[in-house]
């Protein structure tokens, strides 16, 4: 079998091997319900794990935090990949933060 052969047969037993990969749908990327409780600081929203999630609305624009500047929160919504949380409902404030700057991950 000649190299231009060789090389022919190794990409179509890769294409015929990598095809059912391809076709599986990428379940990591749907969104995923979730209550996320955090504080904000300076317009940011950190959870409580120390994950930066930028909350926005459906049609794309960001959340207004500074009302709760200093407070925590929950929100709910969608996560999406990224640390992108649509949410479905307002914030809920639970009051001062506790902590003064939470570690961003």
């Amino acid at each position: 079998m000649s190299a231009k052969h060789r090389k022919i047969a190794f990409f179509a037993v890769l294409a015929m091997a990598s095809g059912p990969l391809a076709v599986a749908p990428a379940l990591a990327s749907k969104p995923v319900a979730r209550a996320i409780a955090g504080c904000v600081f300076n317009g940011r929203f950190i959870s409580s794990d120390g994950y930066d999630i930028r909350p926005r609305y459906a049609d794309g624009r960001q959340v207004d935090l500074r009302p709760f500047e200093g407070h925590g929160v929950t929100i709910n919504g969608a996560l999406l990949p990224g640390d992108v949380l649509i949410v479905d409902k307002l914030p809920r404030d639970s009051g001062p933060c506790e902590t003064m700057r939470p570690a961003v991950k």
